[in-house]
């Protein structure tokens, strides 16, 4: 089956749902990278890990543009993502990325991401750790990762386009049988880190399927996780509302309205709710 990207009006692709694959019709399209997250990267991070199915849970394209587009994106400092994920379950967990938080960019804010549902349906997760350093340089020294202040959870459909925060980790659940492909705006200069996730064996919460129904279980291996908070809203949804294009295209337009990627400590984030 071929799902037809429309969304992403910059660059014309499209993926095949079974196989994590994405096909350009155009040979003007560049790739900087490709990286396969199969099971035996996944088990530190899942319920089960003595799984032996399903092999593959999802493929993530770095740098991903077309060629008339190149400067722009070095200009500004930007990277473009896209990231399919299959459907179906992974035991009785439904498929999600690994999860990570972001390094550190500018006044002891971690770097923020745009996330654009291009194709399916899913939830979101955010978890925000104690902060026990303001003047750490780096994220393992400014948070205790075992330590959840604040974990909130989103439905998105395509379409939807999502801000994540700084000081957040964020992982993205697929509940459907079918694949969930989006796509990521995020500094050229931005890390991921994994390992306030993997040394937790995923995130605060997994989600499970159970007699039909979704079900949230707490993680055991953190020291403190809050209850969830159903989020339908981010108060900084503003900083992406009102584009009627695809934030690709937004972007190559109108560059200079997302200098806040890089730049964090120009917005005043202790409003975010």
């Amino acid at each position: 089956m071929i799902i037809h990207l429309k969304t992403i009006n910059g660059i014309k692709v499209q993926c095949t749902e079974n196989e994590n694959k994405l096909l350009s019709n155009g040979d003007d399209i560049r790739i900087f990278k490709i990286l396969n997250r199969e099971l035996d990267q996944m088990r530190k991070v899942i319920l089960n890990d003595k799984l032996v199915y399903p092999k593959l849970f999802y493929t993530e394209y770095f740098h991903i543009y077309k060629d008339e587009h190149a400067k722009v994106f070095k200009d500004n400092n930007i990277r473009h993502d896209i990231t399919i994920m299959s459907g179906n379950l992974a035991g009785i967990e439904f498929m999600k990325t690994y999860g990570y938080y972001h390094e550190i960019l500018e006044g002891n804010y971690s770097a923020p991401e745009i996330i654009e549902i291009l194709h399916g349906s899913g939830i979101i997760l955010l978890q925000k750790p104690k902060i026990i350093s303001q003047d750490a340089k780096n994220i393992e020294d400014m948070y205790d990762f075992g330590h959840i202040t604040d974990f909130s959870i989103f439905k998105v459909k395509t379409g939807d386009v999502f801000v994540i925060p700084p000081h957040y980790g964020h992982i993205i659940i697929n509940q459907r049988p079918t694949a969930m492909v989006f796509s990521s705006l995020i500094s050229s200069r931005a890390k991921s880190i994994y390992k306030g996730i993997h040394d937790y064996k995923g995130g605060a919460y997994y989600i499970i399927k159970k007699n039909a129904k979704q079900v949230f279980v707490q993680n055991p291996n953190y020291k403190y996780v809050p209850k969830i908070k159903k989020q339908k809203k981010w108060s900084y949804n503003n900083l992406i509302d009102g584009k009627k294009i695809s934030t690709y295209s937004h972007f190559i337009n109108n560059p200079k309205e997302y200098s806040w990627i890089n730049h964090p400590d120009s917005v005043k984030w202790e409003n975010f709710a």
